[in-house]
């Protein structure tokens, strides 16, 4: 791959223009080693029927060591789970899949643990979740359990409990993906003997697809319908092992209120690309009032509105969903360790294609800002002797803008505002340790020192006051 060197100071610092209106005033330093290019990624998104969301990592949990003997579903009696909270199942509902969903028994104050619940169907260890075959491969490790039968029954009661519940576009793409498989698994060694039908193994896999997390199949989890902006979210609580869930409620819930989570990861998804996933993985088109109102309220970037009026000339902007592609990308980059200043490089470029042709409120501009963040976070990490303040004032910027979209979105006690908060006292304080001048001069929301200070001290003890709404 082609290496270029270090961007100069003034090439570097137009980063910072992306911030605030459609010019701003903020500045970035990139790496002061060899950096190499942006990656040529493919702007195309090829949707792949996943195993879906990474669960948020919560709070070491008090609750965690709670056990639960109460039965939420008669057919599930043997697989109760850890922990039940003041919910109760819901059969009658009406337009959901499974008709069926969670509702609060009575009021329930945000950061209340519902359930706590390990994975009934761990995923295999030795496929990837992208691998076409991971579903059949998940089947396969079932049938050689003696309990194999249990399982295969438990999963039958999970949406789709019939085949022909599922669309059919859904169940024709179904057939044809994992026809095949099946009766390759069904002719294996071990298998064949076990009399079960192929019918039935399709009913599982779709189960499998329709009701999955990151780290297995939890039947009760499963029950909770989804929301693109839910008003509970599905932890994996950081003193227990992988294949726990918790779930706990993120904003104030009426008695007799339905329970949502998403089925998303990440959350912040453009409205086209999370029902185009939530049609071709899950099954149904989403009507929640975040799909209902749109990814933004504010108007358009004007270039974006010359560019869409103007009939005779050709396009040459790139589309929110390419940009969210790159945007993924680049999230896997970082998690596999590649640079986090090149990873940093690509997420500057995808947030200046994304403030040319969405509003400043657009939804996706979070993941954005976060990921930004995340890349300063581990430069900043990485260089602890270096001179990082221009890496602090990216961080911190980054950190503050996403602090103002989740203030949209989110209610005041939702446990996604403890950490932004967080980071931007964070930020705050480290500015003031290494320049408290070019932190006043970057940000002209604080006039002095004292008023930067008495933010940091606000932003702190309200990330504090959240952090125990979830412990």
């Amino acid at each position: 791959m082609k290496k270029v060197t270090a961007p100069t100071s003034e090439s570097v610092q137009a980063a910072f223009g992306l911030f605030d209106d459609d010019s701003s005033d903020d500045e970035f330093r990139s790496d002061q080693h060899a950096i190499p290019e942006p990656v040529a990624l493919n702007l195309v998104e090829q949707l792949k029927v996943s195993a879906p969301p990474a669960p948020v990592k919560a709070a070491v949990s008090s609750a965690a060591s709670h056990r639960s003997d109460r039965v939420l579903y008669p057919a599930w009696r043997d697989a109760t789970p850890e922990f039940v909270g003041p919910i109760e199942v819901d059969s009658n509902c009406a337009n959901i899949g499974g008709s069926r969903g969670y509702i609060a028994t009575e009021d329930l104050a945000p950061g209340t643990l519902v359930l706590v619940e390990k994975a009934f169907v761990p995923w295999p260890s030795d496929v990837d979740q992208s691998d076409p075959s991971f579903f059949i491969a998940t089947v396969r490790n079932i049938l050689r359990e003696p309990t194999w039968k249990t399982t295969v029954e438990h999963l039958g009661r999970l949406h789709p409990q019939r085949l022909e519940d599922l669309p059919t576009e859904l169940l024709t793409a179904g057939r044809e993906k994992y026809d095949s498989q099946l009766a390759a698994l069904l002719q294996e060694p071990g298998v064949a003997s076990l009399g079960v039908s192929h019918e039935t193994l399709l009913q599982n896999v779709f189960a499998m697809q329709c009701n999955a997390f990151d780290s297995g199949v939890f039947l009760h989890n499963a029950i909770f319908n989804h929301e693109c902006n839910p008003n509970c979210i599905k932890f994996t609580p950081e003193d227990r092992e992988h294949g726990v869930s918790e779930v706990r409620v993120a904003r104030a819930v009426k008695k007799g209120e339905p329970l949502t989570i998403s089925y998303l990861y990440p959350r912040e998804q453009s409205r086209s690309r999370r029902l185009r996933n939530l049609r071709e993985q899950f099954g149904f088109v989403c009507i929640c009032e975040l799909c209902r109102r749109g990814d933004s309220v504010l108007p358009l970037p004007v270039r974006h509105r010359e560019e869409k009026s103007a009939a005779d000339e050709e396009p040459t902007l790139v589309t929110i969903e390419e940009v969210e592609q790159v945007a993924a990308g680049a999230e896997e980059l970082l998690k596999d360790g590649t640079s986090a200043a090149h990873v940093l490089s690509i997420a500057l470029e995808a947030l200046s294609d994304a403030l040319e042709v969405v509003a400043h409120d657009h939804v996706v501009l979070m993941r954005i800002h976060k990921l930004v963040a995340d890349c300063c976070d581990a430069i900043l990490q990485a260089r602890p002797s270096q001179d990082v303040r221009e890496y602090a004032i990216l961080f911190l910027r980054s950190s503050y803008e996403l602090l103002e979209l989740q203030r949209m979105y989110l209610n005041d006690d939702h446990i996604d505002l403890a950490r932004t908060l967080n980071d931007v006292s964070q930020g705050i304080q480290l500015l003031l340790s290494l320049d408290p001048k070019a932190l006043l001069q970057e940000f002209s929301e604080w006039k002095d020192f004292r008023q930067a200070s008495k933010v940091e001290n606000e932003y702190r003890q309200e990330y504090r006051r959240i952090k125990r709404l979830y412990e």
